[in-house]
């Protein structure tokens, strides 16, 4: 055998080596990260006409937007320095912000989605705008940048439901890998 060939046969090895290793899957580490909209978040004064807002940070480059439209309260997740917006919940105008947290869920310490505790309404009778009365609350589950086509809700009165909710957000990150 010559050392040509001895050389080559020790970098085909290692490179099967390093291909076998690189195909080893990571366990992934899912945490969660609170922000307390209560405390923290900074006011965005409105100017001709148009309504306060709030900001709050978040982990990986995301914020929290809260904002009054016409007839809600938007509350919506941003990337910082990209056009990109994901919705969380749509709340009634008498919504008390000082008193909810939004539970950001990472997978080895990258947001993926948010799940928040939020009013649940009835519908308007007649398709009239706007939100119904109260009827009890959820948790409110978005995806987050590449998985933002997903949205789910769990109902706050189940049991286990803040467990329950993890779950859902989790399995959104599970099946896109």
């Amino acid at each position: 055998m010559t050392i040509r060939s001895i050389f080559f046969a020790a970098f085909a090895v290692s490179c099967f080596a390093v291909s076998i290793c690189a195909q080893k899957t990571v366990p992934v580490k899912f945490t969660s990260v609170i922000t307390n909209l209560g405390t923290g978040c900074k006011t965005l004064k409105g100017g001709d006409g148009q309504d306060d807002a709030s900001v709050c940070k978040g982990p990986g480059g995301y914020q929290l937007r809260i904002y009054s439209s016409a007839m809600t309260t938007e509350i919506v997740a941003e990337l910082k320095g990209k056009d990109f917006n994901f919705p969380i919940a749509t709340v009634a105008l008498d919504f008390n912000q000082s008193r909810s947290k939004v539970e950001w869920r990472l997978a080895n310490g990258k947001p993926f989605a948010v799940i928040m505790r939020v009013p649940k309404y009835a519908d308007k009778p007649n398709g009239e705008a706007g939100l119904g009365k109260k009827t009890g609350e959820e948790f409110a589950i978005s995806g987050l940048y590449e998985y933002d086509a997903f949205t789910a809700e769990i109902d706050a009165k189940a049991k286990n439901a803040e467990v329950l909710a993890r779950r859902e957000a989790d399995k959104i990150y599970s099946k896109k890998q």
